[in-house]
């Protein structure tokens, strides 16, 4: 390094040997290496009595640009943020300011930093909030209410009064952080719901503490509005959903004599109430506030639609775009006001009639508005039944949480009375009728129309024919489909332009085919060359799984979905994955596909992805399939390697499963003992324990994922089977632990209370099936049973003092869940 700049850096107290070691923070291998060192360098006992200069604040913004950031990092990251900025109470978010990094070094302490730094901050822990742990963006919240707020950010405030100009800027982040605050996460985006709208209620409680108060602009406005459309219909809104006639528009229609007293002001929802507030506020309705409100249940001229809900209001454009930025957009937001009648309907012929007018009135219809119809053709006809296989109909289960009209994509019967009957001038096409007239029209779909044809495809061939119809280049193409043995292209070049949910959705369906040989068909299709897999039936199965598998090793994704769609596809009874020596049978196929999915995690690991419930499940099937092989070889084989091979399996196979649960939830299972609260013990068993978890806030969830109580249960049949009653005990004993932030993820979800009884239901049927078939009369097994016996009661002990479950499962519950074919966990192949 020149002399010169030694110079410079030596006049604020910088030597060689504080670059070496931000340079040593910003080259680790892992995000989580590096907040570690980072963490290192943070502690004064760690600095060698003034070898090193504090760590300045535009490291830690450079570690927050990474990509590769985990939940063990981000965890870390969050708690540094705190102590960098001051905060030495995280569960109390009106402290006051605390001296920070003791130093000697004559450079301004790091708590001065301006507003824009915190900006920074803050935006991009809320981007890998979104991304990896959806929960955490209260605490983010915390964070910046508590240093941009009167008396803590510097030359802003002067006795509790903020100045005009700071006034504005001030307003524009505390806006810009709701509008952030409502981006749904990439998977799951109504399971964080609740937290997130609990940050921005945070948010616009402490914009009202300002003097004076800070106002909300229409890009708040509209954040708060995308968080309260995605809600469940409160109680007042389903009430006003089952008053809706069933003719179209759905006018409120009196069933009873007290029904005439609800007025029209109570078909209001609280997205169209925001909506109201904001014009009350002197903001206009743009097209897509009008938008916003077809789904919350009110059209343009003040006729009713049906309330959907929607994670997002249907435009073209970010979010966060500003007026000009739309103005000079080719794609108009009148698509959004189509797209939205489209979706806000019951029925496919109402839907039908919303997408006819909008082609009387325009000359010509956009992908959105045929994405919007596609939907509804497609989930028309996986129309919601009155009965789920795999789900016991508890008493619990109150007609309050039933379904209604918008609150999922399943699509309604149309009604066969006459007088209700929706007539239209034109029939309704078929998918491949409607596909066909978009390929005629030369219409080329892209991005998420492109991946929702993808995902539906019923066909192989018909998965071809869209690739070739869309608008993507000729090259990502021959990358794409399996036609050539080495593309001549830069393939993971190539597949890093796709955006990762259309990559995702094509190596869906290329999984998909690669067990349902029903839609691959005999004859090559005219799009297809000799190596195209359609032509060589079952071993074009395995060339479709070994391309898939391809494709996702080149491009390593950090969005899981590729990788469940590979481990799903593994969970497959019909999925064969080696043909040579071996038989195509399920059970000779059953271990291969373990190994295969193990090679898998292996690959997520390396680059430091854990799974998600989604995958563990399809785990779960893997492993189970390969242990009933094992079982198989222990009874039938005399050979004693294989026996001691089949026995290494198991043992694996139930480590292995475990091991994934844990690190699912970043939660040692087996360290809870009976009714310990979650704040007792260790967050997660992680490098990343450094972190200092009793300045966690006691609202934010300590798990990084929280499991659905389906998944729960598939987890709970996995152990009753295998066996493993102990590990079967572990899990209640975890479950009751943090049963409220379970209880709180499920009442989010349809059905989710009663799939939760159903969960406990299998814990007793599983624990209590050894004692109900008999066991012989001897010494060893009657101090088994004993201990069984005791077992079963401890269990039954935390279930009855969970007041959240109902208490100890009834004998007509557990009759009723062995009657439903519960038992048998292969079922769950009809659901992946």
């Amino acid at each position: 390094m020149p002399q010169e700049y030694l110079r410079k850096l030596a006049t604020r107290s910088i030597g060689v040997q504080d670059l070496a070691a931000w340079h040593w923070i910003l080259l680790a291998r892992t995000a989580e290496d590096a907040a570690l060192r980072f963490e290192t360098l943070l502690k004064p006992s760690e600095r060698y009595a003034g070898d090193f200069s504090p760590v300045p604040m535009f490291v830690f913004l450079r570690l927050l640009h990474r990509t590769d950031i985990s939940w063990g990092a981000l965890k870390l990251l969050i708690d540094q943020a705190w102590q960098i900025l001051g905060s030495l109470d995280q569960h109390q978010v009106d402290t006051h300011p605390q001296t920070m990094l003791q130093s000697t070094s004559t450079r301004k302490p790091l708590e001065s930093m301006g507003l824009d730094a915190l900006v920074i901050l803050v935006v991009r822990l809320l981007r890998h909030a979104r991304r990896v742990w959806p929960a955490s963006c209260v605490r983010i919240t915390q964070l910046w209410i508590a240093h941009a707020k009167p008396g803590r950010v510097v030359r802003m405030v002067e006795q509790d009064e903020v100045r005009e100009k700071d006034a504005v800027r001030l307003s524009f982040c505390y806006n810009r952080i709701l509008s952030l605050l409502s981006l749904p996460p990439n998977q799951s985006p109504y399971q964080s719901l609740h937290h997130r709208q609990r940050a921005q209620f945070m948010a616009i409680r402490q914009m009202s503490t300002f003097n004076p108060p800070l106002i909300i602009n229409r890009e708040g406005y509209r954040g708060v509005v995308r968080v309260q459309l995605a809600h469940r219909k409160i109680h007042q809104e389903r009430r006003w959903a089952r008053l809706k006639a069933k003719t179209w528009p759905p006018w409120k229609e009196d069933k009873l004599g007290i029904d005439a007293f609800v007025g029209l002001e109570q078909g209001i929802s609280r997205a169209s109430d925001s909506l109201r507030q904001m014009a009350e506020a002197g903001y206009g309705l743009s097209d897509w506030d009008k938008a916003a409100g077809i789904l919350a249940g009110w059209d343009t001229d003040h006729s009713p639609t049906i309330q959907k809900r929607s994670a997002v209001v249907p435009d073209s454009r970010s979010p966060l775009s500003s007026d000009e930025q739309r103005r000079k957009s080719k794609v108009t937001d009148t698509d959004g006001l189509w797209v939205s009648r489209i979706k806000a309907t019951r029925t496919l012929q109402e839907a039908w009639i919303c997408f006819l007018a909008c082609k009387d009135q325009r000359r010509g219809v956009s992908p959105e508005i045929y994405h919007a119809i596609f939907e509804k053709i497609v989930y028309d006809k996986k129309r919601h039944q009155p009965h789920i296989r795999g789900n016991v109909s508890f008493p619990m289960q109150i007609e309050d949480e039933l379904p209604l009209a918008g609150d999922g994509r399943e699509v309604e019967e149309s009604s066969s009375s006459h007088n209700q009957a929706i007539l239209t001038r034109e029939p309704i096409p078929t998918f491949d009728e409607m596909l066909n007239q978009i390929i005629n029209d030369n219409l080329q779909p892209d991005g998420r129309f492109l991946t929702f044809l993808l995902s539906h495809a019923r066909t192989y061939d018909e998965g071809i024919q869209i690739l070739h119809a869309s608008r993507l280049s000729e090259s990502v193409k021959e990358v794409l489909i399996p036609w050539k043995e080495e593309p001549v292209s830069d393939v993971s070049a190539l597949l890093g332009k796709l955006p990762p949910w259309l990559f995702a959705a094509h190596v869906d369906f290329l999984c998909r085919f690669a067990y349902d040989r029903t839609g691959v068909s005999s004859q090559p299709h005219r799009f297809c060359s000799a190596h195209d897999p359609a032509a060589q039936g079952i071993r074009g199965t395995v060339l479709l799984l070994r391309h898939a598998t391809k494709l996702v090793l080149r491009r390593m994704p950090f969005y899981r979905p590729p990788w469940n769609s590979l481990l799903r596809l593994l969970a497959r009874q019909e999925t064969v994955v080696v043909l040579k020596k071996t038989p195509l049978t399920p059970d000779a196929q059953a271990i291969p596909k373990f190994h295969k999915a193990c090679r898998v995690l292996q690959y997520m690991d390396s680059i430091g992805l854990n799974m998600d419930p989604a995958g563990f499940r399809s785990l779960l099937v893997v492993t189970a399939n390969a242990s009933e092989s094992a079982k198989n070889t222990l009874f039938i084989s005399g050979n004693n390697e294989e026996r001691f091979m089949a026995q290494a399996l198991l043992d694996e196979g139930l480590s292995l499963v475990k091991a994934k649960f844990s690190q699912l939830v970043q939660q040692p299972i087996n360290s809870i003992q009976a009714n310990q609260e979650p704040s007792k013990h260790s967050s997660f068993d992680g490098p990343s324990t450094l972190a200092d978890h009793s300045q966690q806030s006691s609202s934010t969830p300590t798990l990084s994922q929280i499991p659905h109580p389906a998944h729960l249960h598939a987890y709970v049949r996995f152990l009753g089977q295998y066996p493993d009653y102990d590990g079967l005990a572990d899990l209640v004993r975890w479950m009751s632990a943090f049963s409220k932030q379970i209880m709180v993820e499920a009442k989010e979800t349809a059905n989710g209370v009663a799939m939760m009884r159903t969960c406990i239901v299998a814990v007793r049927a599983f624990l209590e099936q050894p004692l109900a078939q008999g066991v012989e009369d001897d010494v060893s097994t009657r101090k088994g049973e004993h201990n069984h016996v005791r077992r079963v009661d401890g269990v039954r002990q935390i279930v009855e003092s969970n007041e959240l479950w109902d208490g100890w499962p009834s004998d007509e519950e557990v009759e009723q869940y062995f009657s439903v074919g519960e038992q048998r966990l292969g079922y769950l192949d009809d659901e992946m």
